[in-house]
Parts: structure tokens; C-alpha cells; sequence
């Protein structure tokens, strides 16, 4: 909304530009004179738009876990690390386990 009238705005405050004109378009259709059906539709709007964003939410976090890159780098600086620890541990007379 805000890119369109070409003001730069931070991700926070484009979030909240947006919230606030999502609740202002909920509350006007809201307090229309509208049929019992869909007075009882609009009054569930918040919490369908609650249980689709903790969907998508899911979703991303489990897709997020199930490509997990393997970092074979890191996994051996963490091996050498791990060494070095071992052997500065053993000469202070710490027994180690493997």
C-alpha cells in the first residue's frame, strides 16, 4: 500500500498500515445491517484469517525442517573444535569419553 504511493516505510510499519486497513474494511462490513448468515460470516473472518496464518505458519516451518541444508563446512569446524576442546581438556587431566 505504501510502495504504491511511493512512501519508504519499514516492514513494521507496512504490517501496520496494512492491519489497520484490514480492521477498518472487518468493521465496516461488520457494523452493516446485513443478514443474520452473513453477520455470523463476517464475525468469523478474524479467526479464519488466525487459523490460516498458523497453517501457513506450520507449513513453512515444517518444509523449513524437512529441506534442512546440510552445512558441510560447519560440520567440520565443528569436528575440529570439538577436538581441540578434547586435547586442551586432556592435558589440564580431564578424561574425555569419544
Amino acid at each position: 500500500m505504501l510502495k504504491l504511493l511511493g512512501i519508504k516505510s519499514s516492514r513494521g510499519t507496512r504490517l501496520t498500515v496494512n492491519l489497520i486497513l484490514l480492521s477498518s474494511i472487518w468493521w465496516y462490513f461488520f457494523n452493516l445491517e446485513l443478514g443474520k448468515a452473513y453477520e455470523f460470516t463476517i464475525s468469523a473472518v478474524p479467526y479464519w484469517f488466525l487459523i490460516t496464518f498458523g497453517c501457513y505458519a506450520l507449513i513453512k516451518i515444517g518444509l523449513g525442517l524437512s529441506t534442512l541444508r546440510d552445512c558441510v563446512e560447519e560440520s567440520a569446524s565443528l569436528d575440529k573444535e570439538i577436538k581441540e576442546a578434547k586435547a586442551f581438556l586432556s592435558q589440564k587431566g580431564l578424561k574425555t569419553t569419544n
